[in-house]
């Protein structure tokens, strides 16, 4: 085993544990198989069971067919279970933060792996393909076997040399979508789109300016959504430009320059419908009808101000959240430190400004709504990590959770695999979140509809190499994955 690989059973160094755990992880698989007219192959819990509706008799071609689709049968049901993928920031195009994979729940059986990517990881992992992705500060992307964890490819050739890259990827259909700004260099802005099956490059565009790309890449309908900033300090942008491209050919569809002299910081856009929606430093919300375009123009249907809406102002540095369950967009703001939500029409693509709320809690950490509830993290160095849950209507504060030093910066993540299903009760939660502090870890907390405190974790990762973790997890069958600023990507699941 390679020296900056490490895989570890669970021990006392790495893993809290709460008193009485319970694990109830059922697995069943049904599967069917149309092999000609009338007939099928069922297969459940370990039975086979062959059906002929018309004839009793079968002759030999039709055995032969019945066992090679047996055989194929039972070759698939040998192979691991695929959940779906956790293909782009905060799982899909509306940022929802919510999976129905399994997520390892019971510290009894928890193990982890990990392996040294040798560059600070600020961006978020994503899957898809059979393989987890990462890129480092480097500009390099690495890409690992989900099934036996090696390295499946690693490109180097798109690297750039600044400090950082703070862009997360988005996977779809073989390809993954890669944003580089060479970090603080910003010599120049470049998207990239490479091929999975071994990392080379399908296509590339190098010459987008010299901005940072520090926005999350969304992918929706062929087309792939990214924002730059223009940072003229560590915290201010001055300008910045949002982008579209057709994500199969790379062709350029339109740039849209942000009306309020501010960047796009972590703010990546939600699409609804043929709306796409996005914040900026300003606290300026717009909404574009993203296929509506004239000579490299996007139509701007709506927009909202924070400052007007709410008499509050503060940089949108979280992606939007649209929960098509409430008919809203949830956000939060770094100055300022709130969590506010406005109704959003996805027909019209029109904000409801008569529908809006906020609550003095909020960072840069972009909310997940669930069932009627949302979750946020928040913190620092004087409050610790502080992830909250509130009611989704009010904002009123539900529950809080406070971990170790350093706030919550990264999404928190939902498994909702046992929500009324798989041993679980109805509206029973998992919520995974890391925090960016010197002693860095991964957070396991359980939450159910009658929840109003949460004094404790249901487990705590804190590995040996634990430091500083910006950006939080990606969930993907009954594992959890996430990078930290040692350059160490990280995968717990159950044993």
């Amino acid at each position: 085993m390679n020296k900056k690989e490490k895989q570890n059973s669970p021990g006392p160094a790495l893993f809290k544990r709460p008193k009485n755990p319970q694990l109830k992880n059922p697995l069943s698989i049904k599967i069917t198989f149309q092999i000609f007219r009338g007939s099928r192959i069922s297969a459940q819990a370990g039975r086979i069971f062959m059906k002929n509706r018309r004839n009793e008799n079968m002759n030999k071609y039709t055995l032969k067919i019945f066992m090679i689709c047996l055989t194929l049968l039972l070759v698939a049901a040998a192979q691991p279970a695929l959940g779906s993928e956790w293909a782009q920031f905060q799982n899909d195009k509306n940022n929802s933060g919510v999976t129905a994979d399994a997520a390892p729940i019971d510290p009894r059986y928890l193990a982890n792996w990990s392996v040294d990517i040798n560059a600070p990881l600020d961006a978020a992992p994503v899957t898809g393909d059979g393989k987890v992705y990462e890129v480092a500060a480097s500009g390099d992307v690495s890409a690992y076997y989900l099934n036996n964890r090696t390295l499946a490819w690693k490109n180097d050739d798109i690297q750039g040399t600044g400090g950082f890259e703070l862009s997360t990827p988005a996977y779809n259909d073989g390809t993954l979508y890669v944003a580089l700004s060479r970090g603080n260099a910003s010599t120049h802005t470049e998207i990239h789109a490479l091929y999975t099956c071994n990392g080379s490059v399908k296509w590339s565009n190098t010459s987008l300016g010299t901005y940072q790309t520090n926005t999350p890449i969304t992918y929706s309908n062929d087309r792939i959504f990214f924002g730059t900033a223009n940072v003229d300090t560590i915290s201010t942008t001055n300008a910045g430009d949002y982008y579209c491209f057709n994500a199969s050919t790379g062709q350029f569809i339109w740039k849209r320059s942000s009306e309020t002299s501010s960047g796009y910081y972590w703010a990546g856009a939600a699409v609804a419908g043929n709306y796409a929606i996005y914040g900026d430093d300003a606290g300026h919300i717009v909404s574009v009808e993203w296929n509506n375009v004239t000579n490299g123009e996007v139509w701007k249907q709506d927009d909202v101000n924070v400052s007007g809406l709410y008499g509050v102002s503060g940089k949108i540095r979280s992606s939007i959240c649209y929960s098509e369950e409430e008919g809203r967009i949830y956000f939060a703001t770094r100055s300022g430190s709130h969590t506010c939500y406005v109704g959003f029409n996805a027909t019209t693509g029109n904000f409801v400004p008569d529908d809006k709320d906020y609550n003095n809690i909020g960072y840069t950490s972009t909310p997940v709504v669930y069932n009627g509830r949302v979750y946020v993290g928040a913190g620092g160095w004087a409050q610790g990590a502080k992830l909250y849950c509130l009611d989704a209507d009010t904002l009123n504060e539900n529950w809080n959770y406070t971990g170790s030093t350093g706030g919550i910066q990264g999404s928190p993540a939902i498994s909702t695999y046992y929500d009324g299903a798989n041993g679980g009760q109805s509206g029973d939660v998992y919520v995974y979140f890391t925090n960016n502090g010197p002693a860095g870890s991964l957070y396991c907390l359980k939450d159910t509809p009658s929840t109003t405190s949460m004094d404790e974790a249901l487990w705590i990762f804190t590995p040996e190499d634990a430091t500083y973790t910006l950006q939080g997890p990606a969930i993907l069958n009954g594992s959890v994955f996430y990078g930290n600023d040692n350059g160490y990507l990280y995968e717990v699941y159950t044993a």
